[in-house]
């Protein structure tokens, strides 16, 4: 049988070391604080609402460039694909 003293130093020990809730959960409230949140932005430019990608874009370019992106993917794929084949000799 345990000793008391031990029993109640573990019960003390696990007493102490939980953590006591405040009255209320502390929760964030952006509803509170959005009208301060929109305030702060910087005037909105009626020419400038994106950033980036305005048209008109140049379409041999473009075209170029999917072209391009496409080639380069099916050929990395294509030689990956060569090179296991030759390498476990499937392939000679």
């Amino acid at each position: 049988m345990m000793p008391l003293a031990s029993r109640s130093l573990r019960s003390t020990a696990t007493l102490a070391g939980r953590r006591q809730m405040s009255t209320t959960p502390k929760m964030h409230k952006a509803s509170d604080k959005w009208a301060d949140f929109v305030k702060q932005r910087p005037p909105k430019s009626h020419v400038e609402e994106h950033l980036c990608f305005h048209p008109p874009y140049n379409g041999p370019a473009v075209a170029a460039g999917i072209f391009t992106g496409v080639a380069l993917g099916y050929g990395t794929m294509g030689y990956g694909m060569a090179h296991q084949q030759y390498k476990q000799g499937f392939w000679k």
